[in-house]
């Protein structure tokens, strides 16, 4: 099986009027987190934990340079995004010829980090699903 690189995955983010903004090039690294939303449905006689799947939790993890270009930079972006009362549609595709998760999101939390001698970073980023709908791979 061949290795597929992260190195053209496409990132795009909803700026704070609504407008998608390509933050690929400020992206360090993206993890997407996938999970069943597992039920413990364990009875007294079972042998063993027992569990039913429940409702999907999706969650994107991010690491961005600091780019502050003024309408497409990463903290720009991200600061006007943060306690947005709307949802935005964040979208990963993790490679050039594969599939795009997309979905409405809001943003958990923002921080930048840095030392003096070394450059501005913001650190982790997280997303957490917003609104009913699951975010799709398509």
């Amino acid at each position: 099986m061949a290795k597929i690189s992260a190195k053209g995955a496409a990132i795009t983010i909803d700026d704070s009027a609504g407008s998608p903004q390509d933050l690929s090039t400020d992206c360090v690294s993206f993890e997407i987190q996938q999970d069943a939303g597992v039920i413990d449905v364990t009875g007294f006689g079972d042998g063993s934990k027992n569990f039913i799947p429940g409702l999907p939790v999706t969650g994107i993890t991010f690491e961005f340079l600091y780019d502050t270009h003024t309408t497409s930079g990463a903290y720009t972006v991200l600061k006007g995004i943060l306690n947005s009362a709307t949802s935005k549609t964040v979208s990963v595709k993790p490679e050039t010829a594969g599939e795009t998760l997309s979905g409405e999101f809001c943003l958990d939390n923002f921080a930048v980090k840095g030392t003096p001698d070394g450059a501005l970073s913001i650190g982790t980023v997280h997303f957490s699903v917003m609104g009913g709908t699951a975010p799709e791979w398509a």
